[in-house]
């Protein structure tokens, strides 16, 4: 049986009683610009007793300081939490330092070179990366390869996780390009688990991707070849059938988790 893992804010715990927990392995809290990290590591904390894998967010600008990454940290440590993902994100310190010198972080290199991670040793850290590119960063790939030779020099356990994916051409080159760089300059393996936006109307999707940043040229060429914008649904199965080489897959429940739950159950029954 194939696992998962599913990204969800905190609103969205009490949904959980939905997912399968034998496929669903892994739960990603999201940590959203406005939101507070206490909040995360409440989550977190509550995820943990249920049983659950957590795997919470550190999005570099939306943390305003180092202080408060270092408590953030130590709360998310001394509760248990040994993965975390780190991200740039989308916060209010997306400002070149030279403009607003108060801005502590504006990528994900400049708060893990803080030697916090270190400190509070977690066992993985994962990274982002985006296969159809990046809007706030017109240098991801450069700048991935820069965390990859952190983590390395670190003796990190790493998985790169990416935006959910709406192109498998490019999707599938990156995934492959990314395993050569990765074999060729650090010689070790980091796993590449590839976004998966669950079942949900291509409406929503296409709402979703310009909140995200991810291309969504294909879903609304789609969608008005379909005609049906309030009825027709996008299915994960057309995206996963047509990718190859990646380690795992991460889902992200914009139409609900337990659509996301139904799919499964269908795709076991099938």
């Amino acid at each position: 049986m194939q696992k998962y893992s599913i990204e969800i804010v905190p609103k969205q715990i009490e949904r959980l009683k939905y997912l399968p927990r034998d496929v669903f392995t892994e739960v990603y809290v999201a940590y959203i610009p406005g939101d507070k990290y206490e909040n995360i590591v409440e989550a977190s904390k509550s995820l943990i007793k249920d049983g659950f894998n957590v795997i919470p967010h550190c999005p570099a600008r939306t943390i305003a300081s180092k202080e408060e990454l270092d408590s953030y940290l130590f709360q998310l440590s001394s509760n248990g939490v040994k993965k975390v993902l780190t991200i740039a994100g989308s916060g209010q310190n997306n400002i070149i330092k030279t403009e607003n010198p108060n801005n502590v972080f504006s990528n994900t290199l400049e708060m893990l070179e803080t030697g916090l991670f270190e400190k509070y040793q977690f066992e993985q850290i994962n990274i982002a990366g985006h296969p159809e590119g990046n809007p706030m960063d017109p240098e991801s790939e450069k700048n991935l390869q820069l965390k990859c030779h952190w983590l390395n020099q670190h003796n990190f356990n790493s998985s790169i996780v990416t935006q959910w994916t709406t192109n498998l051409e490019s999707t599938n080159k990156w995934i492959l390009d990314t395993k050569e760089m990765i074999k060729s300059k650090f010689g070790k393996k980091i796993s590449i688990s590839i976004g998966i936006a669950g079942p949900a109307k291509l409406t929503t999707l296409i709402n979703y991707a310009r909140i995200c940043g991810v291309n969504a040229t294909s879903l609304i060429i789609k969608n008005k070849k379909l005609g049906l914008r309030n009825l027709i649904k996008h299915n994960p199965t057309e995206i996963i059938d047509g990718l190859r080489n990646y380690d795992s897959l991460h889902f992200f429940p914009f139409g609900g988790i337990k659509e996301i739950s139904n799919w499964v159950e269908k795709k076991q029954v099938s």
